[in-house]
C-alpha cells in the first residue's frame, strides 16, 4: 500500500476517535420533553461511573434497566443511548439503540456497545463515526483541498483490547468527508496499536467507488508526529527514450532530527533505478542532506526516419549532498558533494533544465575556525568540467590552507592593518576518457600584507586608501615559447587604490498625494576608483589556471568612474506605524580606462571580459538598472556597449510579476563578444495561474535557444484540488543532446492525491521537484 509517510495523523485520527468511544468528555444531554420526569441516579453503579440521567428506568435482577435516552457519565467516560443496563457487580454496561459517544473533537455512532467499565475493555458493533485530525493535520491545509482536516470511519465491529490497543472488523475510513466520499480504504481486519502501528488485512483503495489496488497485508504507522515511517503514493509516467515508468518510495522517520527516503524507479525501456536521500537536523548550525542513486541502463535501439539507434548497457552513479557540522566553539566543517559518474545519464534523463545541461562535477570538503582576529580553512576541491562525452578538465584545489587576519587597528590611529596568506596544490589537467592527456599542476604558496587608511567619513564624501603587497611562489613557470616548464617561480607586486564616492547629492521631499507613500528621496552618488598596479618583470612566464587572482597585471593604472541614482520611499504610516522604506528605482553606469590595455582581458567587472579578447584601453559602458516598486514586481536589466565598434556586447533583462491569482517571469540573455562569431541569445520564462478557490493551479515555462532556433524544454504542469481528492499532470518535451539516440523526448507524468495521503516527485525531477 502506498501512503505518504508525513501523514500517519490520518490513521492516527481515526484510532484517537474509536478512542473517545471509551475516554470522551461531552456536552449535557438534550433536556427531555415537558411533562416526563427526570431521575439522576449517582449510588450503587458500576466501576468508573458517577452518575446517569434518564427519563425511565427500572431495576432487573442485579442491574439496573435505563431507558428512553439514558446518558451515563464518568470521569472520562460519557455517551447516550436508548437502551442502557448496568451491571454493578461485573462493572458491565450494555447499550443499544442510537449509541452515541461525543467530544470537541468529534463523535462515534454504533447499534450497541458490551463495555467493562473496571478493565476499560469493551466491543462496539455497527459503529461510524467522524472526528477532527487536529491542528498538526490542519497545518497542511492544501492536502486535504481547503477543507476541515476530519477522518470518517466505519465497522461491523469495533473491538477495544486494551489501553491502547484495537481492532476493527470489516470496516473502512476516508478524509474525504461529503456525502459521497470520493475515495476511501476498507479492510477485513485492523489492529490499531495506539501512536505507535496499524496492521490491516485484506486492504482494498477505492476512488469513486472503483476499487484501485489491493494488498493482503498492509502495516501501517500512526505516530502522533506529522513524520511516519511507511511507503509514498507512487507516481507514472511515460517518455519517448524511457517507456512507461512507475516510482516508488519509502520514508523512514529515524527519529526527530534525521530521516531518510528510499526510491525506486522502473523503465519498461531502458532499465531501472534505485537510491535513496538521507536528512539531518543536529543543531541550529548543523545539518545536511544526502543523496545516492545507482541506474543500471539496459541496450535499447530506437528508430527514427528509417535510421536505427542504439543505447548501449551500462550502469551510471549519482552523488549530491551538502553537509554543515559545528564542532564546538567556531569551529566548522561542511561537505558538499555533486558529482555523476556518467555525464550523458544526466542530459538523458533528468527534467530539471538546470540538472539536465550540468555538466561540472564537484566533489568539496573542508573545515575552518576562528582566534580572535585569525580565521583559518582547510579545503579540498575537485572540479571537472566536460567539453564532451569523454573529454573534460579537471581543476580546483587538493587542498588549499588559508589564514586571514581581520583588520587591526595600529598606534590608535585611523590605519588599519590586515593579512592573507594560502597555501593551495592546484589541479589543472586534461583528460579524455578519464586518462590525463596533459598535466599543467602545480603548487602555491601566497602571502599578502595590506594597509587601509579612511580619509574620510563624511556622510556626504567617502575617501579611503589602501595599499596591498602580494608575493606568490609557484612550483611550475612558464618559459619563453608559452610552454609550463618545472622550475619555480616567484612573482611580486604591490597595489595601490583609492576610492571616492561622492560627494552625494540627496533631496526629500513630501508626496501628500500619493496613495502608498508619505515621501521620497533621490540619491545621486557619483563613484571614482583609482587603481595602479606595480610593474611585474617576470609577468609572461606567470602560470595563469583558472584562479582569476593570478590574473594580474603589472604597470598600469586603472581608473573606474561611475554615477548611480537611487530612488526611495516610505510608505503610508498606519495604525501609529511607520511605514517601511523601500530602495524601489536604482540606475547605476559605469566606465574603466586602462593605461595598459592587456588589463581589460582580466577584469571581471564586467561580463564580456574575456582572455581571448582584443586588448583595448577602455571597457564598455555597463548599465544595471533595477525597478521593484513592491515584493510583487522585480524588473532588472544589464547592457554593455562596446565603444570600439562592436557596439551591444551583453544584454541580460529579467523580471517577476505576481498579480492576484497569476504569476510570472521572464529571462533573456545576448552576448556579442567577438566580431568573428554572431551572437547568442537565450530566452526563459514561466508563468502561474491559479483558481479564485485554488482548486486548480496550471504552470507553463519554456527555454528557448534563440541562437540556434530551438526550444530546449517546454513544461505544462496542472494540479487539481477539490475537496478530498487531487491529480497531477504534466507534459514536458525536452531537445536532447546530438549523441542521444533520438532528437527529442516528450515525457508525460501524473501522480493521484488523497486528502491527508500525498505523493513525491520521482528521482529525476517529475513534476518540477514540487512534491519532494
Amino acid at each position: 500500500m502506498f501512503f505518504k509517510a508525513t501523514t500517519g495523523v490520518l490513521l492516527t485520527g481515526a484510532a484517537c476517535l474509536w478512542a473517545a468511544a471509551a475516554f470522551a468528555q461531552a456536552p449535557a444531554p438534550a433536556p427531555p420533553p415537558a411533562g416526563t420526569a427526570t431521575t439522576q441516579g449517582t449510588t450503587g453503579l458500576p466501576s468508573g461511573i458517577t452518575t446517569y440521567s434518564s427519563w425511565k428506568f427500572e431495576r432487573v435482577g442485579d442491574h439496573l434497566h435505563l431507558i428512553n435516552q439514558a446518558a451515563i457519565e464518568g470521569p472520562n467516560l460519557k455517551f447516550f443511548a436508548d437502551d442502557v443496563d448496568l451491571y454493578t457487580n461485573t462493572n458491565r454496561i450494555v447499550a443499544s439503540g442510537n449509541v452515541v459517544f461525543t467530544n470537541s473533537e468529534g463523535r462515534i455512532s454504533s447499534e450497541k456497545l458490551e463495555f467493562n467499565t473496571g478493565t476499560g475493555v469493551g466491543t462496539f458493533y455497527d459503529a461510524s463515526g467522524i472526528m477532527s485530525l487536529g491542528a498538526a493535520a490542519g497545518a497542511n491545509a492544501a492536502a486535504f483541498g481547503g477543507q476541515e482536516p476530519d477522518v470518517y470511519f466505519y465497522g461491523a465491529k469495533i473491538e477495544k483490547l486494551g489501553p491502547r490497543k484495537y481492532r476493527i472488523t470489516n470496516g473502512g475510513f476516508t478524509t474525504c468527508v461529503q456525502p459521497t466520499p470520493r475515495w476511501e480504504v476498507t479492510s477485513g481486519s485492523v489492529v490499531l496499536n495506539l501512536d505507535d502501528y496499524a496492521i490491516a488485512r485484506n486492504t482494498l483503495l477505492k476512488v469513486k467507488g472503483v476499487p484501485m489496488f489491493y494488498l493482503p497485508v498492509l502495516y501501517y504507522p500512526i505516530q502522533k508526529s506529522q513524520r511516519a515511517t511507511g511507503f509514498l503514493l507512487p507516481t507514472y509516467g511515460t517518455s519517448t527514450l524511457r517507456g512507461q515508468s512507475i516510482s516508488n518510495a519509502f520514508f523512514w522517520a529515524i527519529d526527530r532530527s534525521q530521516d531518510a527516503t528510499f526510491f525506486h524507479d522502473w523503465f519498461t525501456r531502458t532499465g531501472m533505478g534505485e537510491g535513496s536521500e538521507y536528512r539531518y537536523i543536529a543543531g541550529q548550525q548543523s545539518a545536511g542532506n544526502v543523496r545516492l542513486y545507482r541506474f543500471v541502463q539496459h541496450e535499447t535501439q530506437y528508430t527514427q526516419s528509417g535510421v536505427t539507434t542504439s543505447l548501449p548497457a551500462k550502469t551510471s552513479y549519482e552523488f549530491t549532498g551538502a553537509v554543515t557540522q559545528a564542532l564546538g566553539g567556531a569551529a566548522r566543517a561542511r561537505m558538499r558533494l555533486d558529482y555523476f559518474s556518467d555525464v550523458l545519464t544526466q542530459q538523458l534523463y533528468h527534467q530539471n533544465i538546470y540538472e539536465a545541461s550540468r555538466r561540472n562535477r564537484l566533489i568539496e570538503a573542508g573545515v575552518s575556525d576562528a582566534f580572535g582576529p585569525l580565521s583559518t580553512t582547510a579545503v579540498y576541491q575537485r572540479n571537472e568540467t566536460f567539453n564532451s562525452d569523454t573529454s573534460s578538465f579537471l581543476y580546483g584545489a587538493t587542498p588549499r590552507v588559508t589564514a586571514l587576519l581581520a583588520p587591526q587597528q595600529l598606534f590608535g590611529a585611523p590605519i588599519y592593518a590586515s593579512m592573507s596568506s594560502e597555501y593551495a596544490y592546484l589541479p589543472y589537467r586534461n583528460l579524455t576518457s578519464g586518462v590525463v592527456t596533459q598535466d599543467n599542476s602545480l603548487g602555491r604558496v601566497d602571502v599578502a600584507p595590506s594597509m587601509r587608511l579612511p580619509l574620510s567619513r563624511l556622510t556626504y564624501l567617502s575617501v579611503n586608501t589602501s595599499v596591498a603587497h602580494r608575493m606568490t611562489y609557484y612550483s611550475r613557470s612558464y618559459n619563453a615559447r608559452g610552454l609550463a616548464v618545472n622550475e619555480p617561480l616567484v612573482r611580486d607586486y604591490t597595489q595601490l587604490r583609492t576610492e571616492l564616492l561622492g560627494p552625494v547629492f540627496t533631496k526629500i521631499w513630501d508626496t501628500p498625494d500619493s496613495s502608498y507613500s508619505e515621501r521620497m528621496k533621490h540619491v545621486i552618488e557619483p563613484a571614482f576608483t583609482l587603481d595602479y598596479t606595480t610593474p611585474i618583470g617576470n609577468y609572461k612566464q606567470t602560470p595563469l589556471l583558472t584562479d582569476t587572482s593570478d590574473f594580474v597585471v603589472g604597470g598600469t593604472t586603472r581608473l573606474t568612474y561611475g554615477l548611480t541614482n537611487r530612488m526611495f520611499y516610505r510608505g503610508k504610516t498606519v495604525d501609529g506605524a511607520r511605514g517601511q522604506t523601500r530602495e524601489f528605482v536604482t540606475v547605476g553606469v559605469q566606465q574603466t580606462y586602462y593605461s595598459n590595455s592587456e588589463s581589460s582581458k582580466y577584469d571581471t567587472s564586467y561580463s564580456s571580459s574575456n582572455t581571448g579578447r582584443k586588448p583595448v584601453n577602455l571597457s564598455p559602458i555597463a548599465l544595471a538598472t533595477r525597478i521593484s516598486p513592491s515584493s510583487k514586481l522585480d524588473v532588472n536589466t544589464r547592457v554593455e556597449y562596446d565603444v570600439y565598434g562592436l557596439g551591444l556586447a551583453v544584454l541580460s533583462a529579467g523580471s517577476s510579476v505576481t498579480a492576484g491569482l497569476s504569476s510570472g517571469s521572464i529571462q533573456f540573455s545576448r552576448q556579442h563578444l567577438d566580431r568573428t562569431s554572431p551572437p547568442s541569445s537565450y530566452f526563459s520564462g514561466s508563468t502561474s495561474l491559479r483558481s479564485p478557490n485554488g482548486h486548480f493551479t496550471g504552470t507553463y515555462a519554456l527555454s528557448w535557444d534563440i541562437t540556434h532556433s530551438t526550444v530546449v524544454t517546454q513544461n505544462v504542469l496542472g494540479t487539481y484540488m477539490a475537496q478530498c481528492c487531487g491529480l497531477q499532470l504534466e507534459f514536458q518535451k525536452f531537445h536532447l543532446v546530438s549523441s542521444a539516440p533520438i532528437a527529442s523526448d516528450r515525457r508525460f507524468n501524473v501522480s493521484f492525491v488523497l486528502a491527508g495521503l500525498g505523493t513525491f516527485s520521482n528521482f529525476f525531477g517529475a513534476f518540477g521537484n514540487t512534491l519532494r
